[in-house]
């Protein structure tokens, strides 16, 4: 078991950033867009236009203290940031961290979350973790770029990454124009979906969802030490389920 000391330093700079973002949902009537996308990673082809129905969907990533509290109900168990359960990529390896308890900051993003933990705040706070479909349409918005802000490549003004060094704040960067916060960069975020590579291949063309069988769960969007190209909305990418992440969070829907 490691201890990842450049964490502890990133996450205690976090502490001083604003908080800009509203809590609560923002409501997204339903629509359709294209799906995927041609030119890059093999699983995000071929694109397809899909439908999705209205659905709500928060507005910021779920904060450490938004979290705590689902635990203090005794309706989700703690996060694990200290039992040798979390774990960070480092040197192409998966290794064990312990983040102490004075370093997990209540207003930045919880993390060290398996799947089953994110879904069952999700259920204590009456929603559920969002399909692929469902997270991307929310990530585009009007936009048809590559980021959530459009096509500009990310740099430390736009949001947490690589060079960043930490995650931010719950909200501390501009929202897309959807209203919504961090959909590129600072955490991953679990899906409701299990992971299947030729998925748009066989997708549904109305409110598409992931497999019923399947090893791993999808996760979107980037996080603070992801690359640019790991950050697209198109980018696809997944994680063993019974396992927590220093840079896999998550958000809710309804």
């Amino acid at each position: 078991m490691v201890f990842i000391k450049v964490l502890v330093a990133a996450v205690a700079l976090a502490a001083g950033s604003d908080v800009r973002a509203e809590s609560g949902r923002v409501k997204l009537s339903g629509g359709s867009f294209t799906l995927g996308g041609e030119g890059h990673a093999e699983d995000e082809m071929p694109k397809a236009i899909v439908t999705v129905s209205s659905f709500s969907i928060d507005r910021t990533e779920v904060s450490v203290a938004q979290y705590d509290s689902c635990v203090t109900a005794k309706r989700c168990t703690p996060a694990h940031y200290s039992d040798g359960k979390c774990l960070m990529l480092t040197s192409g390896s998966l290794t064990s961290v312990v983040v102490p308890h004075q370093y997990v900051l209540k207003n930045v993003p919880v993390t060290c979350v398996d799947w089953q933990q994110a879904s069952a705040y999700c259920a204590y706070r009456n929603g559920r973790l969002p399909t692929e479909a469902q997270w991307e349409y929310a990530a585009l918005g009007s936009n048809s770029g590559t980021y959530s802000w459009g096509n500009t490549p990310p740099s430390q003004a736009r949001c947490a990454q690589s060079s960043v060094h930490h995650p931010s704040p719950c909200g501390s960067y501009s929202s897309n124009s959807n209203g919504l916060f961090d959909m590129t960069g600072n955490v991953w975020e679990w899906t409701q979906d299990r992971y299947q590579k030729d998925l748009y291949a066989t997708a549904s063309p109305n409110n598409p969802q992931g497999p019923q069988v399947g090893r791993y769960r999808s996760i979107r969007g980037g996080g603070w030490y992801s690359n640019a190209d790991q950050l697209r909305i198109k980018k696809r990418a997944f994680f063993a389920p019974e396992c927590g992440e220093v840079s896999i969070g998550f958000r809710c829907v309804q």
